[in-house]
Parts: C-alpha cells; structure tokens; sequence
C-alpha cells in the first residue's frame, strides 16, 4: 500500500514537470494571441466537461472499495453500470455540439469565432476525457495506484510531449498541433485506464443491484465542492477572452504558467500534511494538530514570499524568454503572487475542515470563492483587461480566506495564528509593495 501511495506521489511529481515542459513547448509554438484563442476554448470545454464527469466518480471510487471489503460484487456492478451509462449519455450530449456547431458556440458565449477552429478540434477528446475519469475512479476503488500512475500521470504526459516536439518541427499550423495535443494525451489516458481495467471489468457478468439513494447522496456535495472550485479556477481567463481580446489571454496565460509554481507549492504542503493532521485529529490530539499547521504554513508561506520576491526582480525576464509579447504581463504576475501568498496563508483553515470530515463547510467556503470569482473577475476585467482578471482572484482570494478563518474559528473555537503572524503576513505584503515600487513596477 506505501509503496503504491509512494508511486503515485512521485508520478504526480514526473506529471507535473512534464507538463512545464509541454506548457514551454506549447508556449514557443505559437503566439501570444494564438495561444490566448487556445487556452479560452479548452478552459470553456473543460469547464463544462470536468465538472459534469465528476458528479459520480467519488462515489465509484469509495463504494467499490466498500463492497470489496462486503463482497457484493452485485453492488459493485450496480454502481459500475451505472457510471457507464452516465459516461455515455454525457458524452452524447456534450460532443456533438462541439463538433457541430463550433462557429455558433463561439460567437454565442465567447463573442468571436475565432476559437471555434480550438473548440473544434479540442472537443473530440470530450469522449476519452469522460470515461477515462471513471475508469481511473474505477481503479481507484481497488487500490490500483501504480496503474492509476501510469495511465493517467506518465503514458499521457509522455506521449504528448513527444507528439509536441515532433509537430513543431516537422509540421505548420502549430495552433492545431497544440490542441491535438491534448487529444492524443486524453486517448492515451483512456487506453491505459482501459487495459488495467479490462480485468476487472468481469464484474459487470453479475446481475447489478442499485442503492441510488446512498451514492446520491454521497456523490452530491462532493460534486459540488469540486465543481465550484474547478469553475472558479478556471473560468478567469474565459471571461478575459470573451470580454477583451484573445491577445490579453494569450499574455494573462503566460504569466499565470509561471506563477503555477507557487500555487504547486501550496498543494505540495496540503497533499503532505492532511493525512497526518486527520490521524492527530482523530486521536484527539487537537492541540498539536492545529501547532503542527502553523509551523507547516508559516514555512509555505515564507516560501512563496521569497519566490514572489524573486519574480518582482526575475519575473520579466522569465517571462521574455517565453516571447516578446509576454512581458507585458509582468503587472497580471506580480498580482496573482500576491493570490498566492494570501491563498498559502489561509489554507490551513481549509486542511483543518477537511481532516475534521467538514466537507459541507469546505462547500460553502467554495461557493463563496465561485461566485465572488466570477463577479469580480467580470468587473475588473471590464475595467483593467488582464491587470483586472488578476485583481478579481486577489479580492475573491481574500473573501475565500475570510470565509475560511470564520468557519474555522466556528468548528475549532481555538486559535491557530497568533497576533504575531499576522503582523509577519502584513510585513511580508509591505515588503513586496515597497520592492515593487523601488523596481519601477508597472513597465508592463
């Protein structure tokens, strides 16, 4: 069990680093203002698809392990039928406007055609992406990790960064050949998810028996927390492109790739800490579990604020190395480290509710943080173009770390921050608009 967790840690880890490669490569391949067409059409889609193909997927995953250890193997079908079926009527659903009527699609809800060539093509991985999802959950369910590893973290990856690196030196119209791209990935991830599964798909021989009501309600809140969150991370740059110009995106996209690193940082932390905050919690060690999450958190934050610190100095220059254009993103990077930096700080409160079991609170919390998001994220955009969409994460960041602290302070009745760190987090803040002043901030 260890090593399998251990695997799928480290796999995490390769995924992501070959995604910075491709994300290079993508960015390299094409312009600014291509790129900004391409990454609104796959935000759009992907915002419809990965919240739609979530609503069952945690409940695959739990009451397939559940059954094993009853061995109900007819429940197990029940449970597996159904989330087939409900891959194939979404895909059904989903793909065929897509393919259909892109033109349409895009000039309705993104106000121009000019991504309909990306939703166009981006969208026949509608279908992998979906059943790939629940096989992975699937597989979850039986404790496959390295399997999961493989098919969705290494194979994928890979493949697509071979298949960039082939495109962009062998062949022209680089703006289809990213978003094929993401295609090949999805059919990899489902293949891969397809043969480990293949083997324990022989359960579907059995008559299925069904308990809707218990998966219902299971599945419900946790779709609703996912998707509130997914929507509020995403739908930024849609709104950037549909409201100003694909230009503005393509430079926004730029800087929130480098600015990834901070918040990967931040899940790095989280991912490590929840397992052993919830084995304190569950013992009833309170105490230390909330002085371990100070400790953990006033290092992740220390950490983001030197990187931010770095960025103010490097950050032109990293982002001139990804194109001339880029640069002009400098103002929308040093505004979402600020995201960063507050987001670090108040994520212990979230740690918190979720190793007490809390799942409704973290759903109010990401409800807040969805509509607060695209609210301000509307207004500022109309406003400040790219500068505007970092300033409504900054201000929806704020309200979501509000909400955190209020309901933390509501469950624990403690204190996890003392006065000190407070004043430490306002110090970090002053520093950086102080160095942002003194290097001549806003060249961008």
């Amino acid at each position: 069990m260890l090593k399998n967790i251990i695997y799928l840690f480290s796999s995490n880890i390769m995924a992501q680093f070959l995604n910075f490669i491709s994300g290079i490569i993508v960015i390299k391949m094409v312009s600014a203002d291509d790129l900004g067409k391409y990454s609104v059409a796959i935000s759009f889609i992907n915002i419809i698809v990965i919240i739609l193909s979530g609503f069952f997927t945690s409940a695959l995953r739990r009451f397939t392990a559940y059954y094993r250890g009853t061995n109900e193997l007819d429940k197990i079908s029940g449970i597996l039928k159904l989330s087939l079926i409900y891959s194939t009527i979404l895909t059904f659903i989903l793909t065929p406007p897509f393919l259909i009527f892109p033109n349409f699609i895009s000039e309705f809800f993104l106000k121009s055609e000019d991504y309909s060539k990306f939703l166009f093509f981006y969208a026949f991985s509608i279908p992998f992406t979906i059943f790939s999802t629940y096989l992975s959950a699937y597989l979850s369910g039986f404790e496959k990790f390295r399997e999961i590893a493989i098919s969705n973290n290494i194979y994928p990856n890979i493949l697509r960064l071979f298949f960039l690196i082939i495109w962009w030196i062998l062949l022209p119209f680089k703006e289809i050949g990213i978003t094929l791209s993401l295609v090949v990935k999805s059919i990899v991830n489902f293949v891969s998810s397809l043969n480990y599964s293949k083997e324990k798909l022989g359960v579907l021989k059995y008559k299925p028996k069904y308990e809707l009501s218990s998966w219902f309600k299971f599945s419900f809140p946790g779709f609703l927390r996912y998707g509130f969150s997914y929507l509020a991370d995403n739908i930024g740059i849609v709104l950037l492109g549909s409201l100003k110009d694909s230009l503005s995106a393509g430079i926004y996209r730029g800087a929130n790739f480098i600015t990834s690193i901070l918040w990967n940082i931040n899940i790095a932390f989280s991912s490590t800490i929840i397992p052993r905050i919830t084995l304190l919690i569950s013992k009833g060690e309170e105490d230390l579990a909330i002085k371990i999450l100070r400790k953990y958190y006033i290092l992740n934050t220390s950490i983001i604020f030197v990187s931010t610190l770095l960025l103010i100095f490097l950050g032109e220059y990293l982002l001139s190395l990804l194109g001339k254009d880029y640069v002009l993103g400098y103002n929308v990077l040093i505004i979402l480290c600020f995201q960063a930096l507050i987001g670090a700080f108040s994520s212990p409160f979230e740690v918190y509710l979720e190793a007490r079991g809390r799942t409704d609170l973290s759903l109010i919390n990401y409800i807040i943080y969805s509509f607060t998001t695209i609210f301000a994220i509307y207004f500022f955009t109309k406003l400040y173009s790219k500068e505007g969409t970092a300033y409504g994460y900054v201000f929806s960041m704020i309200s979501l770390s509000i909400s955190r602290f209020i309901l933390f302070k509501i469950i624990s009745k403690k204190t996890l921050y003392k006065f000190l760190d407070y004043i430490l987090l306002l110090i970090f803040i002053l520093t950086l608009i102080i160095t942002l002043k003194l290097s001549s901030y806003g060249k961008g």
